[in-house]
């Protein structure tokens, strides 16, 4: 990377993801940082465009498996432990079947990292109602994606022409 392309790299990434943190809470998104997070997958899979909305797609189905392993564990009355391993393998085992079979519509990466991340703010924020915290998690994800991730490849292509 040439010096022009590190400094306006860094330039973006220095008031992009700053503004969305700024901004979040006063949208009602208390789990703002997770867009930096989300965001780290779309760079790892090389910025590519062509992939977002299958990245995007991952990251909403590991929500949705966040927030059905919660209410599942949250529900069962057996062995936690026991019922956290079934739980985390019958819906993993899912995950990366379906996204196998579906590879135009999920990102299997971004589903377990989105699973992965939903729980983790799921068993951290026990004060926020279990729906809106799924809700703000999967708008993170997705402002994480294209925000954080499309939008800051796409200037920072941009200003370097």
């Amino acid at each position: 990377m040439s010096r022009k392309e590190i400094l306006t790299l860094a330039l973006l990434i220095a008031i992009l993801p700053p503004a969305w943190a700024v901004v979040s809470p006063y949208l009602g998104n208390t789990v703002g940082p997770v867009a930096l997070i989300a965001a780290g997958i779309y760079g790892a899979n090389g910025n590519k465009w062509e992939d977002a909305h299958r990245i995007a797609l991952g990251y909403l189905a590991g929500d949705i498996w966040a927030y059905a392993a919660t209410v599942i564990m949250s529900l069962t009355p057996i062995n936690q432990d026991l019922t956290l391993f079934l739980v985390l393998a019958v819906l993993g085992f899912l995950a990366v079947v379906i996204s196998q079979y579906m590879p135009k519509f999920f990102y299997m990466p971004s589903w377990l990292a989105g699973w992965a991340i939903g729980m983790l703010a799921m068993n951290l924020d026990h004060t926020t109602p279990l729906l809106s915290l799924t809700a703000q998690i999967a708008a993170a994800m997705l402002v994480g994606v294209y925000y954080v991730g499309a939008l800051v490849d796409k200037l920072h292509r941009m200003m370097n022409r």
